[in-house]
């Protein structure tokens, strides 16, 4: 009886050190010498995961980091990089897995990173498969992510003033081209809950708006600058503690 409880405690304790030495072993650990680098096709190689990562214009993205991250164990991840033609191959370990692109863009004196659209959001296993992403602007991110790939927009009132600020019809006029190098279009919108406008793609905008066909006038949150009827709004990668690729405003109206 205790010779059984031995062995049943050995083999306890080897599953357990098992458990804590597989994340370890594969926790943020760089793809080397992984063969289809430079393959025409998109079809999958056992073993391997795939894929070929492009604008909305179809060109292809070079220093792409390709993330493959564990579904079970935190912060146990395989990466690699895009080559010239935009096209990656990642060796996989055994396990389930999500993969996800992020992209670093300089634009406008910052740098503005950004996850990619997959062909297909689902996980899978070691036996490999194919995963291509697409740069978007605009448009809701699949899960396991959440929220959309444009910018955030946030609306915040000077002390005093209270109006419906779903009433207030915001208009983003695009100064020069968006941070992918495209044309902008000018857009239209009204804060949903009176306080964001979410999924406005990433560049410089004149801001104007009206309320009750009267104009607000805006300056950058948090600043002690003169409020203006036409802002000059700047995206940022990150406001501290705030939000990421966002702006934040702040709006002053009289009747």
């Amino acid at each position: 009886m205790v010779r059984t409880m031995d062995i049943k405690l050995k083999i306890a304790s080897g599953i357990l050190m098992l458990g804590f030495l597989f994340p370890q072993l594969i926790s943020c650990s760089k793809a080397k010498g992984d063969p289809g680098q430079n393959d025409d096709n998109d079809s999958s190689s056992a073993g391997y995961l795939t894929g070929v990562v492009k604008d909305q214009d179809g060109r292809p993205l070079k220093d792409v980091r390709i993330i493959v991250d564990h579904t079970i164990f935190f912060n146990s991840n395989i990466f690699t990089y895009t080559n010239a033609q935009g096209r990656y191959s990642i060796k996989l370990l055994q396990g389930s897995w999500y993969a996800f692109a992020s992209h670093k863009v300089s634009y406008n004196g910052n740098v503005f990173s950004f996850y990619l659209h997959p062909n297909d959001s689902a996980g899978f296993g070691s036996e490999g498969g194919v995963r291509n992403f697409l740069w978007k602007l605009t448009g809701d991110m699949p899960q396991p992510l959440f929220g959309s790939y444009g910018g955030l927009v946030t609306i915040d009132n000077f002390p005093g003033v209270y109006i419906d600020e779903t009433e207030v019809d915001f208009v983003f006029t695009p100064v020069g081209q968006l941070i992918d190098g495209s044309e902008g279009t000018v857009i239209h919108r009204r804060a949903k809950d009176g306080h964001e406008i979410k999924d406005i793609p990433i560049g410089r905008y004149k801001l104007t708006a009206t309320y009750k066909k009267k104009p607000l006038k805006f300056r950058t949150w948090n600043s002690d600058k003169q409020f203006q009827e036409i802002h000059e709004l700047q995206f940022r990668p990150r406001i501290v503690n705030q939000c990421d690729n966002c702006a934040k405003v702040e709006y002053y109206w009289e009747p």
